[in-house]
């Protein structure tokens, strides 16, 4: 049996790294008696495959991992045991079985959605999103392994908007690449927005960034990976 699982990760354990998360999220399979299945070999390992990490300071009602069991399981029952374990600030939020020979999360989903807030003085902020957004290239440099690199970031921006605007805080959304084809860090983003407004050295203007939600394409639609179990 194949399950998705949904998960959220808050603000209490925002600063625990992706590596750390998975750790916990291990631990707490074996503290609720899952049936994981392992893989052959001298080595063997859980069947577990998490989806796009999130990175490090941001809150999260949107990860995914998809488990491989040995015996079939109630999707309700995995929830319930997962949660009496888990420790405060990482919640499994729902789950449904999938077949096993859908490809792994990491390969298909290849976009996100994100709640952005920041603190800015600026009135017009609509005016300054659409000159943003009308610039056809919007170079980041980005460091790998190989060194840095440009990279235009415009064609992974699908759509960004206000959403709710106060006297000091914009609420804005955002869906943005993610995944194993093409990722785009939303901090990242925002930092390229910040600098665009010429607010790039104001440390008040701290973001808070939350994903909502990943999508995969699939029939000529976007679904969220839970969509994969109740077609």
């Amino acid at each position: 049996m194949r399950m998705v699982v949904k998960y959220a990760k808050r603000d209490r354990v925002k600063y625990i790294s992706h590596l750390d998360l998975m750790r916990t999220l291990h631990r707490a399979l074996r503290r609720a008696g899952i049936p994981v299945a392992f893989s052959q070999g001298y080595n063997p390992q859980p069947k577990v495959a998490f989806g796009p990490p999130l990175p490090v300071g941001m809150t999260s009602e949107g990860e995914y991992m998809d488990i491989v069991l040995d015996l079939e399981m109630n999707p309700k029952e995995f929830c319930h045991r997962m949660n009496s374990v888990l420790p405060q600030g990482i919640t499994v939020l729902d789950a449904v079985a999938i077949d096993k020979s859908f490809p792994s999360l990491m390969s298909v989903i290849e976009r996100a959605l994100y709640h952005i807030s920041i603190k800015t003085p600026v009135q017009s902020i609509e005016e300054a999103l659409k000159d943003f957004l009308s610039q056809p290239v919007i170079n980041i440099t980005k460091s790998g392994k190989k060194g840095e690199r440009t990279v235009n970031i415009r064609p992974m921006i699908h759509r960004l908007e206000t959403v709710s605007q106060g006297k000091e805080v914009v609420v804005m959304e955002a869906v943005l690449s993610a995944g194993s084809k093409e990722s785009l860090n939303a901090e990242q983003m925002v930092c390229c927005f910040l600098e665009f407004i010429g607010m790039e050295d104001d440390s008040h203007c701290f973001a808070n960034i939350h994903r909502l939600e990943m999508f995969l394409y699939k029939d000529n639609a976007w679904i969220t990976p839970l969509e994969l179990g109740r077609g």
